[in-house]
């Protein structure tokens, strides 16, 4: 049987019938008469528990995972209010869909990377083609606390073949970190990591969308503790971007939180610019007192050579990528396109005049599209797994 896959969404206030309708909405986009496994996502305003009870009227006993998200887009939708939810519903005889998770992460991102990553192990086959992986990002909300997937996705990398594809996110309910919940199965959890285990007949290609190149030399990092980046070349760091930006740049220091992005080649230093070699940082937050950048991960240590990135104000850069992705699965049929997208892409806070979740709902064409909004996204960076901000991962499922 060919694989066949439905998408819906909804954006009603009431969680419960959010979660029907979409879930409804999937199984008649895809014609599916038996549904094997769902992707669920639903906004951070919704009641978790009555949006899981909405979406079981209609596909009760189906393994399902998801969680809290920022904003879901379809191929017919976008949206980020709060309100929006999204379900993917899946239906084949080629493709098998297997869910993990491991909770602790406000506690030990590391260990739960380790025990995630053990489960995943045992359960690998030789026709295991790809793995998704989503997280809490919210440690907690009074004081503001991230969850790192540095420590998280570097302990889980150890226990992964070299040549299986992955990508994931970090679940984000709004911007004020407030708590978020992952969905397995019939069960809500928080501070947990779930892993998607994608075997079968099949193919998983993944690319990274940035939308960023480096406006600046390789600047150095001279002070960092944490994710708290204080000196670089030496100078306070506020004090060098303000430099770098140029006497009439106009954004206000406050205001280099979300919109500085410092940006981590991982190819060779002196060639072409590559956009698929670069990890960029996002600046979730600044320390005026001390001059200080707060980043979304605690990886840009002491010697860390970066580059300050500028956003590209066309879109042109997403059809080449996608383009490029379409290229790779030559020979296989196409059943779904999965994008992860961080929230500060969305149109009012990216500072760009594109919504670049329509590009990839133009590119991407007649592919089934689903995807959310989220806090942080990983991917492959060379052969390595790689947190990345301010970045859209693409993955394209395709059966054989």
């Amino acid at each position: 049987m060919k694989t066949t896959v439905g998408v819906g969404a909804s954006n009603q206030t009431n969680s419960f019938s959010a979660g029907k309708e979409a879930a409804s909405q999937a199984m008649k986009e895809g014609k599916i008469e038996r549904p094997d496994f769902a992707l669920i996502f639903c906004g951070g305003k919704h009641d978790p528990k009555e949006f899981l009870r909405g979406v079981n009227e209609i596909i009760p006993n189906v393994p399902k995972a998801g969680g809290s998200s920022f904003g879901i887009l379809t191929d017919k939708f976008i949206g980020y209010d709060g309100f929006e939810v999204g379900v993917t519903i899946f239906s084949s005889d080629k493709i098998r869909f297997e869910i993990f998770h491991a909770g602790g992460l406000n506690e030990n991102e590391f260990k739960v990377g380790q025990e995630l990553g053990g489960k995943i192990q045992k359960a690998l086959k030789p026709d295991s083609r790809g793995l998704w992986v989503f997280y809490d990002s919210s440690k907690q909300q009074n004081p503001p606390m991230l969850n790192f997937a540095t420590p998280l996705f570097a302990a889980l990398e150890n226990f992964l073949p070299e040549d299986l594809s992955v990508a994931g996110g970090g679940f984000l309910a709004d911007m004020m970190l407030s708590t978020c919940y992952q969905f397995v199965n019939n069960e809500i959890f928080s501070q947990h990591a779930v892993g998607i285990l994608v075997s079968g007949e099949c193919k998983m290609e993944t690319a990274i969308l940035h939308g960023c190149q480096p406006c600046s030399d390789y600047i150095t990092i001279t002070k960092a503790e944490g994710p708290v980046v204080m000196e670089i070349e030496g100078q306070p760091a506020l004090d060098l971007i303000d430099e770098l930006l140029g006497p009439d740049h106009g954004i206000k220091v406050k205001d280099f939180a979300m919109n500085v992005t410092l940006g981590v080649n991982r190819g060779d230093k002196f060639s072409d610019f590559k956009e698929s070699d670069y990890a960029n940082r996002l600046t979730l937050a600044v320390d005026e007192q001390h001059k200080a950048l707060i980043m979304f991960e605690p990886d840009l240590t002491n010697g860390t050579e970066v580059q300050l990135m500028r956003r590209n104000l066309e879109p042109d850069y997403v059809a080449e990528v996608i383009a490029g992705i379409k290229e790779n699965i030559k020979g296989f049929n196409p059943v779904h396109a999965f994008y992860i997208n961080c929230g500060g892409r969305a149109k009012p806070y990216s500072g760009v005049d594109f919504e670049d979740a329509a590009e990839v709902q133009r590119e991407v064409g007649a592919i089934p599209l689903s995807g959310f909004y989220s806090g942080v996204e990983v991917a492959k960076v060379g052969n390595k797994l790689q947190p990345l901000d301010w970045t859209g991962v693409l993955c394209i499922l395709a059966e054989n």
